[in-house]
């Protein structure tokens, strides 16, 4: 298995529009960060989330094809990319099936109400968009998708509004969670040990909706995975600033990194 970060960056991307920092000015490549996106290589590609740079992102780590997308939560900067996956329709024998929580399944439902026209000859994503198999209540169920072992996670991304989130440990190796501020604590139990540990955390500040990246080199020490990384960043840091502040308890992620377990 092979794991692809396409974007690591916060809901902005960085560079931000009209932000003149170093981080947003530097030529260095790391710091060049593209919506939150990373691709799950089995026996085919597995997407998680399809930001607004989904084209861009597509492009340029030459996608050819997708097994199925996952979705974390509703916001734009994970879903306003969902029409950008008809080509990745256009010649396929079925629909392509995408999994979401029961809040982010509604939501694309709702707001992409041409997903429910079958015409074929219409120009939309053929898109078969699932609730996750289980529930919030009780937990999900693993799933099993081009040959990866895919269990959800069960976040809290804004505790106040209740909006919720939903992470992914694969394989039992790799686990990717961003945009939550509480985990579960009946799925912390999937998180120990892994090879790696990818967590979401924009700010070294206190946030009402995001871990910090104090928060995040907690869950690190205590989840004790063999590297974790941390992405979702802002342009509060640069890249080589992280790596010595996190003294490697955490790697920041980039674009372009890739994993292999």
């Amino acid at each position: 298995m092979t794991v692809t970060v396409l974007g690591s960056g916060t809901s902005t991307g960085v560079p931000i529009v009209a932000c003149a920092c170093k981080v947003c000015t530097s030529a260095e490549p790391e710091n060049k960060r593209l919506r939150a996106s990373i691709l799950l290589h089995g026996t085919g590609p597995v997407l998680i989330d399809t930001g607004p740079d989904l084209r861009q992102q597509m492009l340029r780590a030459q996608v050819q094809s997708l097994a199925a997308v996952l979705y974390t939560h509703f916001h734009y900067d994970h879903l306003a990319g969902l029409d950008d996956l008809k080509p990745f329709t256009f010649d396929r024998a079925g629909e392509l099936t995408c999994y979401a929580n029961i809040q982010t399944h509604e939501n694309i439902v709702s707001k992409y109400p041409y997903l429910r026209d079958k015409n074929p000859y219409t120009t939309i994503p053929r898109l078969n968009v699932e609730m996750l198999p289980g529930n919030e209540e009780d937990g999900y169920e693993e799933l099993d998708i081009a040959g990866l072992r895919i269990q959800p996670i069960r976040l809290t991304h804004i505790p106040k509004s209740g909006v919720l989130s939903t992470g992914f440990v694969v394989n039992r190796s790799f686990g990717y969670l961003t945009d939550f501020k509480e985990i579960h604590k009946d799925d912390e139990k999937h998180l120990y040990n892994l090879k790696a540990l990818y967590l979401g955390s924009p700010l070294d500040k206190l946030h009402v909706s995001h871990i910090s990246h104090g928060e995040g080199l907690e869950l690190i020490q205590k989840f004790k995975p063999e590297q974790g990384y941390i992405g979702h960043l802002s342009h509060q840091y640069l890249h080589s600033e992280l790596v010595e502040k996190w003294r490697g308890i955490a790697l920041p992620a980039y674009d372009g990194l890739v994993l292999r377990f």
